[in-house]
C-alpha cells in the first residue's frame, strides 16, 4: 500500500508517494466524513464511491473519439479530453439513451471534488476536470450559481428608479441595498427601522446622517454591520422621509412595505427585481438573463468582491456566511486566482 499523507494534515508533503485511485478516494472521504460542518455519512457516500469507481474502470479500458482502444491511464495522468468523454458517455447509461445534464453534472461534480482534494494535498499541479472548456461543461443544477454579466450588472444599476414617488423611493432604496450589499432576499425583507445606523446614535431624525446597516439573521454569522456609500445613504434617507408620510406605516417596525402589507413580501421583492432586470436588458439591448431575481444579484455582488481581490474572510463576513464553503457554488465563476484561494481555504469536501 502506498504511503500518503495523514488525512488530518492540511497539505501533503511532495516527498510522500502518490496514492492509488482508491487511496485518494478514501483520503477525500475521510476529510468529508470528519468535517464538523457537513459530515458525509457512509450511506450518503455510496453514490460518490460508485461514480469514482466507474471513473477508475473507464481509465483502465475505454475507447477514444475514433473508437480505438486507449491504454490504461493512472488517475493522476487523466486529461480534460478523457474527463469530457467520460461524462458524455457514462457507461451506466442505457444504450441509445442520451445522458441527462443532471447525471453529467453529478458525475462531473464528484470528479471535480476528488481532484480538487488531490490538488490541495499537493499530489497534482492542476485539476483536469476544471481544465475542460467552459462551453463544454455540463450546466449547473444549482440556480444559485448563476450571475449577471458585467454589461447586465451595469444596465441593472442604470435602471434603478429615480425615486420620485412613494413606491419609487422604496424601490430605489431596496435595489441599491441589494446591489451594494449583496443581501440575501430574506435578510433584505426582514430589515427594520433599527437596522439603519446613524453617525450619532442619539439622532434618528430626518436630518441625521446614515452611515451603515445592521443585518440580523437566525445564525450568529448573519449578525453584521455593513458600512454604506453616500448614494445609498441618500436613497435610504429619501425613503424614510417618504415612509414617514405614509399613514399605514406609522407604528410599524419593518423598514420596507407594500401597499397591501407592512412588510415587503417575497412576491413583491421578486417582482421588483425581475421587472427591473428585464427592463434593463431591453433598454441596453442585451439578452434577458435566463434567471432573474434577488439571488442572482447577490451572487453577482459576491463574485465581484472575489474577483476584485477582497480577502476571503472579509467576503465571508460581508456575505453573512458560516465559512468559505458557502462560496464554493460560485467558484466556476470567479477568476483563476480567486478560485485557487477558495480551493485552499475551504474545508475539505
Amino acid at each position: 500500500m502506498s504511503s500518503f499523507a495523514n488525512p488530518d494534515s492540511s497539505v501533503a508533503s511532495p516527498a510522500l508517494a502518490m496514492p492509488s485511485a482508491s487511496e485518494l478516494f478514501e483520503h477525500w472521504l475521510h476529510g468529508r466524513s470528519t468535517d464538523p460542518w457537513a459530515p458525509l455519512t457512509a450511506e450518503a457516500a455510496k453514490p460518490y464511491r460508485f461514480i469514482w469507481g466507474a471513473w477508475c474502470k473507464f481509465l483502465q479500458a475505454h475507447l477514444d473519439g475514433q473508437g480505438q482502444p486507449v491504454a490504461a491511464v493512472p488517475w493522476q495522468e487523466a486529461t480534460p479530453v478523457q474527463v469530457l468523454h467520460f461524462i458524455n458517455h457514462i457507461p451506466q447509461t442505457a444504450k441509445g439513451r442520451k445522458v441527462s445534464d443532471i447525471t453529467r453534472r453529478r458525475y462531473w461534480r464528484v470528479l471535480d471534488r476528488v481532484y480538487d482534494h488531490a490538488l490541495f494535498q499537493g499530489w497534482l499541479a492542476s485539476n483536469p476536470v476544471h481544465a475542460v472548456a467552459a462551453a463544454e461543461r455540463p450546466p449547473s443544477e444549482d440556480p444559485k450559481g448563476a450571475i449577471l454579466s458585467e454589461a447586465m450588472w451595469q444596465a441593472g444599476i442604470a435602471s434603478i428608479p429615480a425615486g420620485d414617488d412613494l413606491i419609487g423611493a422604496r424601490d430605489r432604496a431596496v435595489l441599491m441595498l441589494l446591489f451594494e450589499l449583496g443581501l440575501a432576499p430574506e435578510e433584505l425583507r426582514m430589515l427594520h427601522l433599527d437596522s439603519v445606523l446613524y453617525s450619532d446614535p442619539a439622532e434618528t431624525n430626518a436630518d441625521a446622517r446614515i452611515v451603515a446597516m445592521h443585518i440580523d439573521g437566525l445564525r450568529e454569522n448573519q449578525q453584521r454591520t455593513l458600512a454604506i456609500s453616500d448614494s445609498l445613504a441618500r436613497a435610504l434617507a429619501h425613503w424614510l422621509k417618504a415612509r414617514s408620510h405614509y399613514p399605514s406605516m406609522q407604528g410599524e417596525a419593518s423598514l420596507f412595505c407594500s401597499r397591501k402589507s407592512p412588510m415587503l413580501s417575497n412576491h413583491t421583492l421578486l417582482h421588483l427585481v425581475t421587472k427591473t432586470l428585464a427592463q434593463a436588458a431591453q433598454s441596453a439591448g442585451l439578452p434577458t438573463p435566463a434567471r432573474l431575481g434577488p439571488q442572482i444579484v447577490r451572487n453577482t455582488a459576491i463574485v465581484r468582491w472575489l474577483n476584485a481581490g477582497m480577502a476571503l474572510p472579509e467576503v465571508v463576513e460581508r456575505a453573512g456566511l458560516k465559512n468559505t464553503n458557502g462560496l464554493l457554488h460560485l467558484r466556476d465563476l470567479v477568476t483563476t486566482e480567486a478560485r485557487s484561494l477558495l480551493t485552499q481555504s475551504a474545508r475539505p469536501f
